[in-house]
């Protein structure tokens, strides 16, 4: 894939918790996150309003209710309520007793000490789902606070469980591409290995204060973690929230959150995207984020300090305003229930930097860095397209460095490229306009899915995710580890998968993994082998309440 055309599909692309009311106000269209809070006790079946598209949370709320003759979708076109997957060109609102009837029957509440203290599995749905709406947090809050789903004054808790059998093949032995992703998962001589894990498992405090304040807290467990490095147990996201979209379309974010970079939402039902792996920026250290949210339009800017993140982010100057990110987003309704949304995103610096492969707090902080410490700030930049409809969605999304990463260079072990990847052999072997390569880290996934509707009123959801990534270029090294030939040009993951509602608190799923590859960000010119073909099988659920 040339510069040239990486560039051009980018530029053709564009306790306590969060929340804030979104826009009767300003006609706005629709919002990736949201998801429907209303619905009446009355005759007929679970129906949407002719000028709504619903949001895949949406499909997940008929899920539950269409076969429920009782209840039935309602939507009035007085005030302009505008939130993604759930506008029109008029816009659409919601009657009281609609709102009403959805916190009696799907809702549960009691009062202490003078504070109304709720649950809401939706809610806890949204805000705890791994795979999708992985970066849509912030606008789901205000989408919720809008809708009344999120009621003023209140603390709403929550808990998220995800888990289950991972068992994957390979055909080299102690090459586990999706289960070396946890390296403690990993036998080092076997090529069969199956476990239980506990993938996540999180509470959510999310708590409303006034019209224009939302904070939102998520403690987190995980075995998938690198276990000495890294804490089983985390603050994953600490919060704020302030505005009003009813009254303004501005709105800003403050604490350690994701950072607004990219999409990265997989269908499948439990292994993330390599996208997902390799871009999704988490922070460690507090974010300001700013936005703007008005007719399907979202525009975010980001600051935060340099430095390593949890995840991707990582700039040099760790004591100051250091990195940054961007992101844009436009829906387009089609009519009845399908839209077509298009985005993109910067994020500054990252941490494919350098060619120090200590991707942990503890690594860089005890290891050594090569003694030819090859460094250079390395930008990444994304873009993104999906369909959505009731029955079909689909997506694709690319997302690159702006240069190559420094251990992808081939090289000496002590961080020297070799000469023929340098411009003057007798030149700086640090100087990155003296390095002769420029394959950048990229990937490219795409994915589909069709939702089913099954005699008993429920939808299940079908999926097919393909993930491709370059890294390298065709060079073959050794390993001064095993002396054995390594490779690290590219590699893919492809997955089919299904999941089934069973009630409002608890979805099954399995999937089946192939992957390409095995080329670890630890190392990789010494233990990676893009030839290395794997079979996963992955059976679990997702709990909450």
């Amino acid at each position: 894939m040339t510069n040239r055309f990486k560039y051009t599909l980018i530029m053709g692309a564009g306790l306590a918790a969060i929340a804030l009311p979104v826009a009767a106000g300003h006609s706005a269209a629709n919002l990736r996150g949201s998801f429907p809070a209303h619905i009446a006790q009355t005759a007929g079946a679970y129906i949407y309003s002719q000028q709504t598209a619903p949001t895949w949370q949406e499909k997940r709320l008929n899920q539950q209710y269409v076969a429920s003759p009782q209840y039935t979708y309602v939507a009035s076109q007085t005030n302009s309520l505008g939130l993604r997957g759930m506008s029109s060109a008029h816009g659409v609102t919601y009657s009281p007793d609609a709102a009403n009837a959805f916190h009696r029957d799907l809702s549960r509440h009691f009062d202490l000490g003078g504070v109304s203290v709720r649950t809401n599995p939706y809610h806890t749905r949204d805000m705890l789902d791994w795979q999708e709406n992985t970066t849509g947090k912030t606008l789901t809050l205000l989408a919720n606070r809008a809708r009344g789903t999120l009621k003023p004054n209140s603390l709403y808790i929550g808990a998220g469980i995800k888990g289950g059998f991972m068992w994957q093949k390979t055909d080299t032995a102690g090459q586990f591409p999706l289960l070396s992703r946890f390296p403690d998962f990993s036998p080092s001589t076997d090529t069969e290995a199956g476990v239980f894990a506990i993938n996540n498992a999180a509470l959510s405090f999310t708590s409303t204060f006034g019209d224009w304040t939302t904070v939102y807290m998520q403690p987190e467990y995980s075995e998938t973690e690198f276990r000495g490095d890294q804490d089983e147990l985390q603050l994953r996201k600490a919060f704020v929230v302030f505005g009003n979209l009813e009254k303004t379309p501005f709105y800003a974010a403050f604490g350690r959150k994701t950072i607004d970079f990219g999409n990265f939402d997989g269908y499948n039902p439990f292994t993330h995207t390599e996208a997902q792996h390799y871009f999704w920026a988490v922070s460690d250290q507090p974010v300001l984020e700013v936005g703007f949210y008005k007719n399907g339009f979202k525009l975010t800017a980001s600051a935060f300090s340099g430095g390593r993140q949890l995840r991707t982010a990582y700039a040099s100057e760790e004591n100051n305003i250091a990195n940054y990110a961007f992101s844009a987003e436009k829906e387009f309704l089609l009519g009845g229930d399908k839209a077509f949304t298009v985005g993109g995103g910067y994020l500054h610096d990252t941490i494919y930097r350098n060619n120090w492969t200590a991707h942990t707090f503890q690594g860089i902080a005890t290891g050594t860095p090569p003694a030819n410490f090859i460094q250079y700030r390395n930008s990444a930049v994304n873009a993104y397209a999906e369909y959505t409809s009731d029955f079909f969605d689909a997506m694709v999304e690319y997302t690159t460095t702006l240069e190559p990463w420094g251990a992808a260079i081939p090289q000496a072990p002590d961080g020297t490229p070799f000469p023929q990847y340098l411009v003057d052999p007798t030149g700086s072997t640090t100087d990155r306009n003296n390095i002769n390569f420029d394959q950048n880290l990229e990937v490219l996934v795409a994915q589909a899915r069709i939702k089913p509707m099954l005699p008993n009123g429920k939808r299940m959801a079908i999926s097919a995710v393909g993930s491709w990534g370059n890294i390298g270029d065709d060079f073959q090294g050794i390993s001064t580890l095993t002396f054995q030939p390594t490779s690290w040009k590219k590699n893919q993951q492809h997955a089919l998968g299904v999941e089934y509602p069973v009630t409002p608190y608890l979805d099954v799923g399995a999937e089946y993994v192939y992957n390409k590859g095995f080329i670890p960000f630890v190392n990789p010119q010494n233990v990676s082998n893009d030839q290395t073909q794997a079979h996963a099988i992955n059976i679990g659920f997702k709990a909450r309440f």
